[in-house]
């Protein structure tokens, strides 16, 4: 796997965890590890997934998405329905 470069990890993890923390209320850490820890932030490292098209608010809609059904990929900016 080809890693998604460090700039842009790092650019999505911010924005993302700072949306759980507004929207869930979750301290910081648990945050952080609920996404980073997520499917969906394995495919946003993966390069060959080419996620960083896609914005933060897609990115955590699929996280969310995630949370609910298991799978990133049921996201409506991913499956089109």
């Amino acid at each position: 796997m080809i890693k998604t470069n460090s700039f842009t990890l790092d650019y999505y993890n911010k924005c993302i965890i700072k949306r759980i923390i507004d929207k869930y209320g979750l301290e910081p850490m648990e945050a952080a590890r609920s996404f980073l820890t997520s499917e969906t932030h394995a495919m946003l490292e993966d390069e060959e997934c080419a996620m960083w098209e896609f914005s933060e608010r897609a990115i955590f809609d699929m996280w969310e998405v995630e949370r609910v059904t298991g799978n990133p990929r049921n996201s409506v900016y991913i499956s089109g329905k």
